[in-house]
């Protein structure tokens, strides 16, 4: 079945937040501001019906309206145990004066595929950006979090980060199609092929 994606260009930072559906399942992936925003659009446009919470790493400007989700529509959330300092822990978290932390309970990730509702999900566990940045793989897109950006990559200056982590994980992108689109944290999409050939860092 395929699915659905719409972006949310959110906050200061300008991040993207993903809404991605069939007709029975909603998966938001990256809430990191504007929650208000994000309601209006869940219950105007998937009947007030929220499945899931997917993190794709615990900075700040992607985990902002997390527990304002959860309270609204009572729904889980997953995310990778490695970021648990940057999902619990403000001072590990901070950039530009703006902090966020999540208190609704995270569902850890293991293993490398999670079914949620009628959707499936292959999850690849890319360390470098942060220890516990992560990939999702649905219906041949990739939401890439800040793992990797058109022509570019995530910072890897920030507590935990590891260029060399952050190279090794890239590796993941020769495996996988070339035609296949990349959803990235920032910025607009771009494919595999178009950053295996162009991006200076693969």
């Amino acid at each position: 079945m395929s699915v659905k994606v719409e972006t949310l260009v959110l906050g200061n930072i300008e991040t993207n937040c993903y809404l991605v559906s069939t007709p029975d399942t909603l998966l938001v992936i990256d809430p990191g501001f504007s929650p208000r925003r994000i309601m209006e659009k869940i219950n105007s446009r998937y009947n007030g019906k929220l499945t899931a919470v997917l993190l794709t790493h615990g900075h700040f400007d992607h985990i902002g309206a997390v527990d304002a989700l959860v309270r609204t529509y009572h729904c889980p959330v997953y995310g990778c145990q490695d970021d648990e300092k940057l999902f619990t822990e403000s001072s590990f978290n901070t950039m530009f004066f703006q902090t966020a932390t999540v208190r609704s309970e995270i569902i850890w990730l293991e293993g490398p595929e999670i079914m949620i509702g009628d959707i499936n999900i292959k999850v690849h566990y890319t360390p470098g950006h942060s220890p516990g940045s992560v990939m999702f793989e649905i219906d041949d897109k990739l939401f890439a979090g800040d793992t990797v950006f058109f022509e570019s990559v995530g910072r890897t200056d920030l507590y935990g980060g590891s260029f060399s982590q952050l190279k090794q994980s890239l590796m993941i992108l020769n495996e996988l199609p070339y035609d296949m689109v990349i959803y990235p944290g920032h910025g607009e999409t771009t494919t595999v092929g178009h950053e295996l050939q162009y991006n200076p860092y693969l």
